[in-house]
């Protein structure tokens, strides 16, 4: 889904963090070979008890009418997860037609869940071929592309599905991603993104998007677009997050913890949230407070060198040089070329031996 194609371009989007860090997002690390390389998951998808699947659904003997009702049944056990029925009505789908436009788009979706990303690719490629005007499969197609980092076929993808359709707001959002990943540019791919919402006004994806891109630019209207996606989805503690991290960026400082506070009790295992609270606080001087939030930190996600980092320096500024030196060492053993834990340690030694 495209929800699902944001989740792996969003992630934790940069900022200038504490002590010179930065938190990178990340990039794609499926490979389009993955299933050739043993590294398929089939337990998802085992099967099912065919005993339990109705035989009014049986689509072995269906109509055209019948066997739709069918595909709707996979669409809505993928939905709810449970993806050995999907498979087992899918598998009495491929009886009746196994080159259904609908069957094809299902059945590499099954496959991509599976990790199995080249015969997901296969069949969508496959679609596109025999169902030229069929939307869905170009439009899961150019999902896969932009994972896969395979950014100007996303881009020919999304060109050829505004081009079959100008109403279709995923063609448009689409585009303005593979704009973004292929030039870097996020000036070119406003007008898509903002088109995709025009199209749509309950486009979270896209409404996301526009959020993140003027929040990099530290432009206050990204707290617009990110109203607009939490009245749609109040339960986002990620979009508290990044509304916390523009706050930050401008050193709003009650405003940015009061965003950091309400995505942790969404969320409270956000290690990024609990984090940038101690940041404020060591900003703010209240370094008891920063130290407990980095040590929740640590809690959640016991191999970030930020947090301890952090943490040693809390320990530091309320005069305890033994828990400060052994922080910034295990900030070392994580991270050996983190230059900043480095020189605090050494300035900690020096505290000491005075």
């Amino acid at each position: 889904s495209t929800e699902g194609i944001m989740k792996k371009y969003l992630g934790v989007w940069a900022i200038a963090a504490l002590f010179g860090l930065t938190a990178c997002p990340g990039g794609p690390t499926e490979s389009i070979v993955q299933d050739d390389q043993g590294l398929s998951n089939d337990s998802l998808l085992e099967q099912a008890d065919t005993a339990r699947v109705p035989a009014s659904l049986d689509p072995r003997n269906a109509d055209a009418r019948e066997l739709d009702a069918v595909f709707d049944q996979v669409e809505k056990h993928l939905e709810d997860k449970n993806y050995a029925y999907a498979r087992e009505y899918l598998r009495r789908a491929a009886m009746r037609d196994s080159l259904n436009s609908r069957y094809l788009n299902l059945q590499a979706r099954l496959y991509l869940l599976a990790n199995q990303s080249k015969k997901a690719h296969d069949l969508w490629r496959k679609c596109m071929e025999k169902y030229p005007s069929d939307l869905d499969c170009r439009i899961s197609m150019a999902e896969l592309q932009l994972t896969l980092g395979l950014n100007r076929d996303a881009l020919q993808t999304a060109n050829a599905i505004i081009a079959l359709d100008r109403n279709r707001a995923e063609g448009f959002f689409l585009k303005g991603m593979a704009i973004r990943a292929v030039n870097g540019d996020t000036t070119a791919s406003i007008p898509y993104f903002q088109q995709a919402v025009d199209l749509r006004n309950n486009y979270v994806e896209a409404l996301d998007m526009l959020g993140v891109i003027y929040a990099q630019r530290k432009d206050t209207l990204a707290l617009a677009y990110y109203k607009n996606v939490l009245e749609l989805q109040p339960d986002r503690s990620d979009v508290y997050y990044k509304i916390g991290v523009l706050h930050m960026q401008r050193k709003e400082w009650n405003k940015a913890m009061g965003a950091y506070e309400r995505a942790i009790q969404l969320n409270p295992r956000d290690a990024d949230s609990y984090y940038n609270l101690g940041y404020i606080l060591t900003q703010l001087q209240v370094y008891d407070k920063a130290r407990n939030n980095f040590s929740k930190a640590i809690n959640v996600s016991q191999r970030n060198f930020k947090a301890y980092y952090g943490r040693g320096y809390s320990h530091e500024m309320l005069g305890d040089l033994t828990n400060a030196s052994r922080d910034y060492r295990e900030a070392l053993s994580i991270r050996p070329n983190h230059a900043p834990s480095a020189e605090a340690l050494a300035r900690v030694k020096k505290k000491i031996e005075a």
